[in-house]
């Protein structure tokens, strides 16, 4: 879970925006945690085609990974030839996969070493108690002195889990335990799976990639089996992207729009709190008392709901960083 502080941060992070297609709301809070590691874009125009892209990237080890993801990703998907070519379910599942190459190339090195001295300022900013500092292990990997040597993707990463949207279908494209649901005449939908250790798929692979699994982590460490990042679990040179003990190899999957009502992404901050079906029922019952509600109200709400009273419940449920985005679709004229 990480440090927590004394008192949560309340404080939203939220943005708006629609097109004749979409409107949506994105919605995020650090609560208990020490820092804010999530981060996700929304894009109403990838490409400056009718494309919409939606994503959550819930950061683990730190901020630095996810930032840089979402500085990366449609710059990135906008250049792969399947884009270009209108399979925009591999385009994105394969961007996931170009994002680790990325963090392994010498730029990305280096971008990734300039998010962790920003990190490392943001919380020298935040934090009045020096001895705080000493004790933060994540944070010591990016001392001045040790950012010439440590490769941050080694040792940090996060989720993603992905929505892009054209004018007939939605595709959805997930590593890790952030989830995207759709509701349809109020009833809510998985469009992803959860990444755990513990599912025979996941345990299978991590196990012939000579890793092992302890109380639901990889190696004792992780509690999810894919991510972006990471790098440490994905340096076996006798196997694919796709077969290394974490992979950013995705899962997708995809809907028409025509009758789905909205979708929500939420990293697991959310969904650890609120089953799929209490996310749409919150949603709706909030819709259907006023329709012209704002949408970033609704996500504010939900968050200021499950958010925990103390740091002292033993599962840490309602005490990890909140980021959602509500994006409902706009029925349109046949």
């Amino acid at each position: 879970m990480g440090e927590f502080l004394s008192t949560p941060i309340r404080d939203k992070v939220t943005e708006e925006g629609e097109n004749n297609f979409v409107k949506y709301a994105a919605c995020g809070m650090q609560g208990w945690r020490k820092r804010m590691e999530d981060s996700h874009i929304s894009d109403l125009s990838v490409g400056g085609q009718n494309i919409q892209v939606f994503g959550v990237f819930d950061g683990h080890g730190g901020k630095e990974v996810a930032q840089w993801v979402k500085k990366k990703f449609t710059e990135e998907l906008v250049k792969n030839k399947n884009f270009k070519s209108g399979n925009y379910q591999k385009a994105v599942a394969e961007n996931f996969l170009r994002m680790d190459t990325l963090m392994q190339e010498n730029q990305g090195k280096m971008d990734l070493k300039e998010e962790a001295k920003k990190a490392k300022l943001e919380d020298e900013k935040m934090s009045k108690a020096p001895e705080q500092k000493k004790n933060d292990i994540f944070r010591s990997l990016f001392d001045p002195k040790s950012q010439e040597e440590c490769d941050i993707a080694m040792y940090t990463g996060c989720t993603a889990t992905c929505c892009l949207i054209d004018e007939k279908k939605a595709y959805f494209v997930n590593a890790g335990d952030s989830r995207i649901i759709i509701c349809k005449n109020g009833v809510a939908y998985a469009m992803t799976v959860d990444h755990k250790p513990d599912l025979d798929e996941e345990r299978n692979r991590i196990y012939k990639a000579d890793g092992w699994v302890a109380d639901g982590r990889v190696k004792g460490n992780l509690n999810l089996s894919r991510s972006l990042g990471d790098l440490e679990y994905k340096q076996n040179k006798n196997l694919s992207q796709e077969d290394q003990m974490i992979t950013a190899n995705p899962e997708c999957t995809s809907c028409p729009i025509n009758d789905v009502d909205f979708i929500f992404l939420g990293c697991d901050g959310v969904y650890d709190c609120l089953t799929n079906q209490e996310i749409c029922d919150f949603i709706n019952a909030r819709l259907k008392k006023n329709p012209n509600i704002k949408l970033t109200k609704i996500l504010e709400e939900m968050m200021d709901q499950i958010l925990a009273p103390d740091i002292y419940t033993e599962t840490g449920v309602g005490c990890d960083n909140m980021s959602a985005i509500l994006v409902m679709l706009k029925k349109q004229k046949k």
